[in-house]
Protein backbone atom coordinates (compact mmCIF):
# COMPACT_ATOMS: atom_id res chain seq x y z
CA UNK A 1 0.00 0.00 0.00
CA UNK A 2 2.76 2.44 0.81
CA UNK A 3 4.52 1.62 -2.50
CA UNK A 4 1.34 2.43 -4.43
CA UNK A 5 1.03 5.72 -2.60
CA UNK A 6 4.67 6.48 -3.34
CA UNK A 7 4.19 5.73 -7.05
CA UNK A 8 1.13 8.02 -7.09
CA UNK A 9 3.16 10.87 -5.58
CA UNK A 10 5.95 10.31 -8.13
CA UNK A 11 3.42 10.35 -10.98
CA UNK A 12 1.89 13.57 -9.67
CA UNK A 13 5.35 15.05 -9.32
CA UNK A 14 6.11 14.12 -12.94
CA UNK A 15 2.85 15.70 -14.10
CA UNK A 16 3.82 18.84 -12.22
CA UNK A 17 7.21 18.76 -13.95
CA UNK A 18 5.41 18.42 -17.33
CA UNK A 19 3.26 21.41 -16.50
CA UNK A 20 6.35 23.32 -15.51
CA UNK A 21 8.02 22.37 -18.79
CA UNK A 22 4.96 23.52 -20.67
CA UNK A 23 4.97 26.73 -18.70
CA UNK A 24 8.62 27.22 -19.53
CA UNK A 25 7.92 26.66 -23.17
CA UNK A 26 5.09 29.13 -22.99
CA UNK A 27 7.31 31.56 -21.19
CA UNK A 28 9.91 31.16 -23.82
CA UNK A 29 7.40 31.44 -26.48
CA UNK A 30 5.47 34.14 -24.59
CA UNK A 31 6.60 37.18 -22.90
CA UNK A 32 8.01 35.81 -19.58
CA UNK A 33 10.44 37.76 -17.72
CA UNK A 34 13.75 36.83 -16.17
CA UNK A 35 12.14 36.74 -12.79
CA UNK A 36 10.05 33.83 -13.84
CA UNK A 37 13.20 32.06 -14.99
CA UNK A 38 14.77 32.59 -11.63
CA UNK A 39 11.69 31.35 -9.92
CA UNK A 40 11.69 28.34 -12.15
CA UNK A 41 15.29 27.67 -11.21
CA UNK A 42 14.40 27.92 -7.57
CA UNK A 43 11.47 25.65 -8.14
CA UNK A 44 13.73 23.11 -9.85
CA UNK A 45 16.07 23.22 -6.89
CA UNK A 46 13.20 22.77 -4.56
CA UNK A 47 11.95 19.89 -6.64
CA UNK A 48 15.33 18.25 -6.57
CA UNK A 49 15.44 18.76 -2.86
CA UNK A 50 12.00 17.27 -2.60
CA UNK A 51 13.07 14.31 -4.74
CA UNK A 52 15.98 13.70 -2.45
CA UNK A 53 13.69 13.96 0.51
CA UNK A 54 11.27 11.63 -1.18
CA UNK A 55 14.04 9.13 -1.91
CA UNK A 56 15.12 9.31 1.69
CA UNK A 57 11.53 8.91 2.84
CA UNK A 58 11.09 6.04 0.39
CA UNK A 59 14.18 4.35 1.79
CA UNK A 60 12.85 4.96 5.27
CA UNK A 61 9.50 3.56 4.25
CA UNK A 62 11.18 0.48 2.81
CA UNK A 63 13.08 0.06 6.06
CA UNK A 64 9.87 0.58 7.96
CA UNK A 65 8.11 -2.00 5.80
CA UNK A 66 10.91 -4.46 6.52
CA UNK A 67 10.66 -3.63 10.21
CA UNK A 68 6.89 -4.05 10.00
CA UNK A 69 7.31 -7.46 8.40
CA UNK A 70 9.79 -8.43 11.09
CA UNK A 71 7.45 -7.00 13.71
CA UNK A 72 4.56 -9.00 12.27
CA UNK A 73 6.69 -12.12 12.30
CA UNK A 74 7.72 -11.37 15.86
CA UNK A 75 4.09 -10.68 16.70
CA UNK A 76 3.04 -14.02 15.25
CA UNK A 77 5.82 -15.73 17.16
CA UNK A 78 4.77 -13.91 20.29
CA UNK A 79 1.15 -14.90 19.63
CA UNK A 80 2.25 -18.51 19.30
CA UNK A 81 4.30 -18.20 22.47
CA UNK A 82 1.37 -16.55 24.23
CA UNK A 83 -0.96 -19.28 23.06
CA UNK A 84 1.51 -21.88 24.22
CA UNK A 85 1.96 -20.07 27.53
CA UNK A 86 -1.83 -19.75 27.85
CA UNK A 87 -2.18 -23.49 27.30
CA UNK A 88 0.56 -24.15 29.82
CA UNK A 89 -1.04 -21.70 32.24
CA UNK A 90 -4.45 -23.31 31.68
CA UNK A 91 -3.00 -26.75 32.36
CA UNK A 92 -1.18 -25.37 35.37
CA UNK A 93 -4.40 -23.76 36.57
CA UNK A 94 -6.23 -27.06 36.17
CA UNK A 95 -3.45 -28.89 38.01
CA UNK A 96 -3.40 -26.19 40.66
CA UNK A 97 -7.19 -26.38 41.00
CA UNK A 98 -6.97 -30.16 41.37
CA UNK A 99 -4.18 -29.81 43.91
CA UNK A 100 -6.05 -27.02 45.65
CA UNK A 101 -9.20 -29.11 45.74
CA UNK A 102 -7.24 -32.02 47.20
CA UNK A 103 -5.62 -29.69 49.67
CA UNK A 104 -9.00 -28.26 50.63
CA UNK A 105 -10.40 -31.76 50.95
CA UNK A 106 -7.42 -32.72 53.09
CA UNK A 107 -7.81 -29.54 55.13
CA UNK A 108 -11.55 -30.17 55.52
CA UNK A 109 -10.82 -33.75 56.48
CA UNK A 110 -8.20 -32.58 58.94
CA UNK A 111 -10.62 -30.00 60.38
CA UNK A 112 -13.36 -32.63 60.57
CA UNK A 113 -10.97 -35.07 62.21
CA UNK A 114 -9.87 -32.39 64.64
CA UNK A 115 -13.51 -31.68 65.42
CA UNK A 116 -14.18 -35.40 65.81
CA UNK A 117 -11.12 -35.74 68.02
CA UNK A 118 -12.29 -32.78 70.12
CA UNK A 119 -15.75 -34.33 70.34
CA UNK A 120 -14.26 -37.64 71.33
CA UNK A 121 -12.10 -35.91 73.93
CA UNK A 122 -15.22 -34.18 75.26
CA UNK A 123 -17.09 -37.48 75.25
CA UNK A 124 -14.16 -39.10 77.03
CA UNK A 125 -14.22 -36.37 79.64
CA UNK A 126 -17.97 -36.86 80.04
CA UNK A 127 -17.48 -40.62 80.30
CA UNK A 128 -14.73 -40.09 82.86
CA UNK A 129 -16.99 -37.74 84.80
CA UNK A 130 -19.81 -40.30 84.62
CA UNK A 131 -17.36 -43.01 85.65
CA UNK A 132 -16.27 -40.97 88.64
CA UNK A 133 -19.92 -40.39 89.55
CA UNK A 134 -20.65 -44.11 89.12
CA UNK A 135 -17.64 -45.00 91.27
CA UNK A 136 -18.80 -42.58 93.97
CA UNK A 137 -22.31 -44.04 93.79
CA UNK A 138 -20.84 -47.52 93.96
CA UNK A 139 -18.87 -46.55 97.07
CA UNK A 140 -22.04 -45.11 98.58
CA UNK A 141 -23.95 -48.28 97.73
CA UNK A 142 -21.11 -50.35 99.18
CA UNK A 143 -21.18 -48.29 102.36
CA UNK A 144 -24.94 -48.73 102.61
CA UNK A 145 -24.55 -52.44 101.94
CA UNK A 146 -21.94 -52.63 104.67
CA UNK A 147 -24.35 -50.87 107.00
CA UNK A 148 -27.05 -53.34 106.00
CA UNK A 149 -24.64 -56.22 106.55
CA UNK A 150 -23.73 -54.86 109.98
CA UNK A 151 -27.40 -54.56 110.85
CA UNK A 152 -27.97 -58.08 109.62
CA UNK A 153 -25.07 -59.20 111.78
CA UNK A 154 -26.67 -57.44 114.73
CA UNK A 155 -29.92 -59.20 113.93
CA UNK A 156 -28.06 -62.49 113.66
CA UNK A 157 -26.53 -61.78 117.05
CA UNK A 158 -30.01 -61.08 118.41
CA UNK A 159 -31.24 -64.32 116.86
CA UNK A 160 -28.31 -66.14 118.41
CA UNK A 161 -29.24 -64.60 121.73
CA UNK A 162 -32.80 -65.81 121.24
CA UNK A 163 -31.49 -69.24 120.35
CA UNK A 164 -29.29 -69.17 123.43
CA UNK A 165 -32.33 -68.15 125.50
CA UNK A 166 -34.24 -71.02 123.92
CA UNK A 167 -31.34 -73.31 124.74
CA UNK A 168 -31.43 -72.04 128.31
CA UNK A 169 -35.14 -72.68 128.35
CA UNK A 170 -34.49 -76.20 127.09
CA UNK A 171 -31.86 -76.55 129.78
CA UNK A 172 -34.41 -75.39 132.31
CA UNK A 173 -36.84 -77.95 130.96
CA UNK A 174 -34.06 -80.51 131.36
CA UNK A 175 -33.67 -79.28 134.92
CA UNK A 176 -37.40 -79.77 135.37
CA UNK A 177 -36.96 -83.29 134.01
CA UNK A 178 -34.18 -83.86 136.54
CA UNK A 179 -36.48 -82.47 139.21
CA UNK A 180 -39.08 -84.96 138.06
CA UNK A 181 -36.52 -87.72 138.39
CA UNK A 182 -35.68 -86.36 141.82
CA UNK A 183 -39.37 -86.43 142.67
CA UNK A 184 -39.53 -90.04 141.52
CA UNK A 185 -36.45 -90.77 143.54
CA UNK A 186 -38.04 -89.06 146.52
CA UNK A 187 -41.14 -91.14 145.97
CA UNK A 188 -39.00 -94.27 146.12
CA UNK A 189 -37.48 -92.93 149.27
CA UNK A 190 -40.96 -92.36 150.62
CA UNK A 191 -41.80 -95.97 149.82
CA UNK A 192 -38.69 -97.08 151.61
CA UNK A 193 -39.56 -94.81 154.49
CA UNK A 194 -43.05 -96.33 154.54
CA UNK A 195 -41.56 -99.76 154.86
CA UNK A 196 -39.24 -98.43 157.57
CA UNK A 197 -41.88 -96.62 159.61
CA UNK A 198 -41.26 -98.20 162.94
CA UNK A 199 -41.85 -95.10 164.92
CA UNK A 200 -44.51 -92.50 164.25
CA UNK A 201 -42.24 -89.65 165.31
CA UNK A 202 -39.56 -90.63 162.81
CA UNK A 203 -42.24 -90.93 160.10
CA UNK A 204 -43.67 -87.51 160.97
CA UNK A 205 -40.22 -85.90 161.00
CA UNK A 206 -39.35 -87.50 157.67
CA UNK A 207 -42.64 -86.36 156.19
CA UNK A 208 -42.08 -82.83 157.48
CA UNK A 209 -38.59 -82.81 156.01
CA UNK A 210 -39.93 -84.07 152.73
CA UNK A 211 -42.63 -81.38 152.80
CA UNK A 212 -40.01 -78.71 153.44
CA UNK A 213 -37.95 -80.06 150.56
CA UNK A 214 -41.00 -80.06 148.33
CA UNK A 215 -41.74 -76.48 149.35
CA UNK A 216 -38.18 -75.55 148.44
CA UNK A 217 -38.61 -77.34 145.13
CA UNK A 218 -41.88 -75.50 144.53
CA UNK A 219 -40.21 -72.19 145.33
CA UNK A 220 -37.37 -73.02 142.93
CA UNK A 221 -39.97 -73.91 140.30
CA UNK A 222 -41.70 -70.58 140.93
CA UNK A 223 -38.40 -68.77 140.51
CA UNK A 224 -37.66 -70.68 137.30
CA UNK A 225 -41.14 -69.82 136.00
CA UNK A 226 -40.60 -66.15 136.86
CA UNK A 227 -37.24 -66.22 135.07
CA UNK A 228 -38.85 -67.86 132.06
CA UNK A 229 -41.55 -65.17 132.01
CA UNK A 230 -38.92 -62.40 132.21
CA UNK A 231 -36.97 -64.04 129.41
CA UNK A 232 -40.15 -64.31 127.35
CA UNK A 233 -40.80 -60.60 127.90
CA UNK A 234 -37.22 -59.75 126.87
CA UNK A 235 -37.62 -61.98 123.82
CA UNK A 236 -40.83 -60.12 122.91
CA UNK A 237 -39.02 -56.77 123.27
CA UNK A 238 -36.18 -58.06 121.12
CA UNK A 239 -38.70 -59.30 118.55
CA UNK A 240 -40.31 -55.85 118.40
CA UNK A 241 -36.88 -54.27 117.97
CA UNK A 242 -36.06 -56.72 115.20
CA UNK A 243 -39.35 -55.97 113.42
CA UNK A 244 -38.61 -52.23 113.63
CA UNK A 245 -35.09 -52.75 112.23
CA UNK A 246 -36.54 -54.93 109.45
CA UNK A 247 -38.99 -52.13 108.55
CA UNK A 248 -36.11 -49.63 108.48
CA UNK A 249 -34.05 -51.94 106.29
CA UNK A 250 -36.95 -52.41 103.87
CA UNK A 251 -37.33 -48.62 103.66
CA UNK A 252 -33.60 -48.25 102.98
CA UNK A 253 -33.73 -50.97 100.34
CA UNK A 254 -36.68 -49.25 98.66
CA UNK A 255 -34.65 -46.04 98.74
CA UNK A 256 -31.69 -47.86 97.15
CA UNK A 257 -33.97 -49.28 94.47
CA UNK A 258 -35.28 -45.78 93.77
CA UNK A 259 -31.68 -44.49 93.51
CA UNK A 260 -30.79 -47.26 91.01
CA UNK A 261 -33.87 -46.39 88.93
CA UNK A 262 -32.81 -42.71 89.06
CA UNK A 263 -29.32 -43.69 87.82
CA UNK A 264 -30.87 -45.61 84.91
CA UNK A 265 -33.02 -42.58 84.02
CA UNK A 266 -29.96 -40.32 84.15
CA UNK A 267 -28.07 -42.71 81.86
CA UNK A 268 -30.97 -42.60 79.36
CA UNK A 269 -31.01 -38.77 79.47
CA UNK A 270 -27.25 -38.69 78.89
CA UNK A 271 -27.62 -40.96 75.87
CA UNK A 272 -30.34 -38.69 74.44
CA UNK A 273 -28.11 -35.66 74.99
CA UNK A 274 -25.21 -37.39 73.23
CA UNK A 275 -27.47 -38.15 70.23
CA UNK A 276 -28.64 -34.53 70.05
CA UNK A 277 -25.03 -33.36 70.21
CA UNK A 278 -24.13 -35.70 67.34
CA UNK A 279 -26.96 -34.23 65.21
CA UNK A 280 -25.80 -30.69 66.01
CA UNK A 281 -22.24 -31.65 65.08
CA UNK A 282 -23.41 -32.99 61.72
CA UNK A 283 -25.20 -29.70 60.98
CA UNK A 284 -22.11 -27.76 62.02
CA UNK A 285 -19.98 -29.90 59.71
CA UNK A 286 -22.31 -29.22 56.77
CA UNK A 287 -22.25 -25.47 57.41
CA UNK A 288 -18.47 -25.49 57.82
CA UNK A 289 -18.09 -27.36 54.55
CA UNK A 290 -20.25 -24.79 52.72
CA UNK A 291 -18.29 -21.89 54.18
CA UNK A 292 -15.03 -23.58 53.31
CA UNK A 293 -16.17 -24.04 49.69
CA UNK A 294 -16.92 -20.32 49.46
CA UNK A 295 -13.53 -19.50 50.91
CA UNK A 296 -11.90 -21.83 48.41
CA UNK A 297 -13.54 -19.98 45.51
CA UNK A 298 -12.28 -16.67 46.88
CA UNK A 299 -8.77 -17.98 47.46
CA UNK A 300 -8.59 -19.46 43.94
CA UNK A 301 -9.47 -16.04 42.48
CA UNK A 302 -6.98 -14.09 44.64
CA UNK A 303 -3.78 -16.03 44.92
CA UNK A 304 -1.15 -16.45 42.17
CA UNK A 305 -0.35 -19.81 40.67
CA UNK A 306 3.32 -20.04 41.56
CA UNK A 307 2.85 -19.11 45.20
CA UNK A 308 -0.17 -21.44 45.33
CA UNK A 309 1.86 -24.39 44.06
CA UNK A 310 4.63 -23.87 46.63
CA UNK A 311 2.15 -23.24 49.46
CA UNK A 312 0.06 -26.18 48.37
CA UNK A 313 3.03 -28.51 48.43
CA UNK A 314 3.91 -27.46 51.96
CA UNK A 315 0.28 -27.57 53.06
CA UNK A 316 -0.27 -30.96 51.46
CA UNK A 317 2.69 -32.35 53.37
CA UNK A 318 1.39 -30.78 56.56
CA UNK A 319 -2.11 -32.10 55.88
CA UNK A 320 -0.76 -35.59 55.32
CA UNK A 321 1.11 -35.39 58.60
CA UNK A 322 -2.03 -34.08 60.32
CA UNK A 323 -4.09 -36.87 58.76
CA UNK A 324 -1.60 -39.44 60.01
CA UNK A 325 -1.68 -37.94 63.51
CA UNK A 326 -5.48 -37.77 63.37
CA UNK A 327 -5.65 -41.43 62.30
CA UNK A 328 -3.37 -42.36 65.18
CA UNK A 329 -5.53 -40.34 67.56
CA UNK A 330 -8.65 -42.01 66.17
CA UNK A 331 -7.14 -45.45 66.72
CA UNK A 332 -6.18 -44.47 70.27
CA UNK A 333 -9.65 -43.07 70.88
CA UNK A 334 -11.27 -46.23 69.52
CA UNK A 335 -9.15 -48.31 71.88
CA UNK A 336 -10.02 -46.06 74.79
CA UNK A 337 -13.71 -46.27 73.82
CA UNK A 338 -13.50 -50.06 73.83
CA UNK A 339 -11.87 -49.98 77.25
CA UNK A 340 -14.55 -47.62 78.53
CA UNK A 341 -17.32 -49.78 77.08
CA UNK A 342 -15.80 -52.82 78.80
CA UNK A 343 -15.60 -50.92 82.08
CA UNK A 344 -19.22 -49.79 81.69
CA UNK A 345 -20.36 -53.37 81.05
CA UNK A 346 -18.38 -54.48 84.11
CA UNK A 347 -19.99 -51.76 86.22
CA UNK A 348 -23.45 -52.73 84.97
CA UNK A 349 -22.75 -56.33 85.93
CA UNK A 350 -21.62 -55.18 89.36
CA UNK A 351 -24.77 -53.12 89.76
CA UNK A 352 -26.92 -56.11 88.78
CA UNK A 353 -24.98 -58.29 91.22
CA UNK A 354 -25.54 -55.73 93.98
CA UNK A 355 -29.26 -55.60 93.17
CA UNK A 356 -29.49 -59.40 93.34
CA UNK A 357 -27.57 -59.41 96.62
CA UNK A 358 -29.96 -56.77 97.99
CA UNK A 359 -32.93 -58.88 96.91
CA UNK A 360 -31.39 -61.93 98.60
CA UNK A 361 -30.79 -59.89 101.74
CA UNK A 362 -34.42 -58.75 101.68
CA UNK A 363 -35.63 -62.32 101.29
CA UNK A 364 -33.40 -63.51 104.15
CA UNK A 365 -34.64 -60.64 106.31
CA UNK A 366 -38.24 -61.55 105.60
CA UNK A 367 -37.55 -65.19 106.41
CA UNK A 368 -35.77 -64.24 109.64
CA UNK A 369 -38.67 -61.93 110.56
CA UNK A 370 -41.14 -64.76 109.93
CA UNK A 371 -39.06 -67.13 112.06
CA UNK A 372 -38.84 -64.54 114.82
CA UNK A 373 -42.61 -64.03 114.73
CA UNK A 374 -43.18 -67.79 114.89
CA UNK A 375 -40.75 -68.15 117.78
CA UNK A 376 -42.25 -65.23 119.67
CA UNK A 377 -45.71 -66.76 119.26
CA UNK A 378 -44.35 -70.10 120.46
CA UNK A 379 -42.71 -68.43 123.47
CA UNK A 380 -45.95 -66.59 124.30
CA UNK A 381 -47.92 -69.83 124.13
CA UNK A 382 -45.32 -71.53 126.34
CA UNK A 383 -45.53 -68.70 128.85
CA UNK A 384 -49.35 -68.99 128.93
CA UNK A 385 -49.14 -72.74 129.38
CA UNK A 386 -46.56 -72.36 132.14
CA UNK A 387 -48.77 -69.84 133.92
CA UNK A 388 -51.77 -72.21 133.77
CA UNK A 389 -49.64 -75.15 134.94
CA UNK A 390 -48.27 -73.03 137.77
CA UNK A 391 -51.79 -72.21 138.95
CA UNK A 392 -52.84 -75.85 138.72
CA UNK A 393 -49.74 -77.02 140.62
CA UNK A 394 -50.38 -74.41 143.32
CA UNK A 395 -53.94 -75.71 143.70
CA UNK A 396 -52.68 -79.31 143.94
CA UNK A 397 -50.05 -78.28 146.49
CA UNK A 398 -52.70 -76.53 148.57
CA UNK A 399 -54.83 -79.69 148.48
CA UNK A 400 -51.80 -81.81 149.43
CA UNK A 401 -50.95 -79.52 152.33
CA UNK A 402 -54.51 -79.82 153.57
CA UNK A 403 -54.34 -83.63 153.29
CA UNK A 404 -50.97 -83.66 155.09
CA UNK A 405 -52.40 -81.59 157.95
CA UNK A 406 -55.27 -84.06 158.21
CA UNK A 407 -52.79 -86.98 158.27
CA UNK A 408 -50.69 -85.25 160.92
CA UNK A 409 -53.74 -84.86 163.12
CA UNK A 410 -54.63 -88.52 162.58
CA UNK A 411 -51.08 -89.58 163.51
CA UNK A 412 -51.23 -87.42 166.63
CA UNK A 413 -54.50 -89.12 167.58
CA UNK A 414 -52.85 -92.49 166.86
CA UNK A 415 -49.98 -91.63 169.22
CA UNK A 416 -52.38 -90.80 171.99
CA UNK A 417 -54.24 -94.03 171.43
CA UNK A 418 -50.94 -95.91 171.28
CA UNK A 419 -50.00 -94.71 174.70
CA UNK A 420 -53.37 -95.92 176.13
CA UNK A 421 -53.90 -99.26 174.33
CA UNK A 422 -52.10 -102.66 174.53
CA UNK A 423 -49.68 -104.24 172.06
CA UNK A 424 -52.31 -106.06 169.95
CA UNK A 425 -54.34 -103.01 169.49
CA UNK A 426 -51.07 -101.17 168.88
CA UNK A 427 -50.28 -103.44 165.91
CA UNK A 428 -53.77 -102.89 164.49
CA UNK A 429 -53.34 -99.14 164.78
CA UNK A 430 -49.90 -99.31 163.20
CA UNK A 431 -51.30 -101.36 160.31
CA UNK A 432 -54.10 -98.83 159.86
CA UNK A 433 -51.64 -95.92 160.02
CA UNK A 434 -49.38 -97.68 157.50
CA UNK A 435 -52.29 -98.12 155.11
CA UNK A 436 -53.31 -94.48 155.51
CA UNK A 437 -49.73 -93.22 154.95
CA UNK A 438 -49.35 -95.49 151.90
CA UNK A 439 -52.56 -94.17 150.36
CA UNK A 440 -51.45 -90.57 151.05
CA UNK A 441 -48.03 -91.16 149.48
CA UNK A 442 -49.60 -92.78 146.41
CA UNK A 443 -52.03 -89.93 145.94
CA UNK A 444 -49.20 -87.39 146.38
CA UNK A 445 -46.96 -89.20 143.86
CA UNK A 446 -49.77 -89.56 141.33
CA UNK A 447 -50.67 -85.87 141.63
CA UNK A 448 -47.06 -84.65 141.25
CA UNK A 449 -46.22 -87.03 138.37
CA UNK A 450 -49.47 -86.18 136.55
CA UNK A 451 -48.86 -82.45 136.85
CA UNK A 452 -45.27 -82.79 135.65
CA UNK A 453 -46.29 -85.02 132.73
CA UNK A 454 -48.90 -82.50 131.65
CA UNK A 455 -46.38 -79.65 131.91
CA UNK A 456 -43.83 -81.55 129.78
CA UNK A 457 -46.49 -82.45 127.22
CA UNK A 458 -47.48 -78.78 127.01
CA UNK A 459 -43.82 -77.81 126.57
CA UNK A 460 -43.32 -80.43 123.85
Amino acid sequence: MQLAKFQGTVFAFKSDNGDIDKALELSENGQLSNLNAKSNMQMAKQQRHLLRMLEKSLAREIDLEKKLVEARQNEEELKLKLHHTEKVAFHMEEAAEVVWGRFLEAENASVALMGISKELVGQLQLVKFNMNGAIQRETQVKAKLEDCIERLKEKDIALEKLESSNAEYIAQSAEVFTLREKVVFLGEKLKESQFQLNNANACNEASQEQLSEMENIIESLKESIYKAESRAESAEAKATQLTETNIELTDELNFHKGSTSDTEKKIGLLEKRSRELEIQLQHAKASSEASQEQQNMLYSAIWDMETLIEDLKSKVSKAESKIETAEEQCSLLSKSNLDLSNELSFLRGRIEFLETSLDQANSTKLESAKEINVRTKFIKNMAMQLATERERIQKQLNNLTKENTILVEKLRIAKIMYNNIDGDNNEILFSKSDAISATCAKTYEEAVTGSLDKSFQAVG
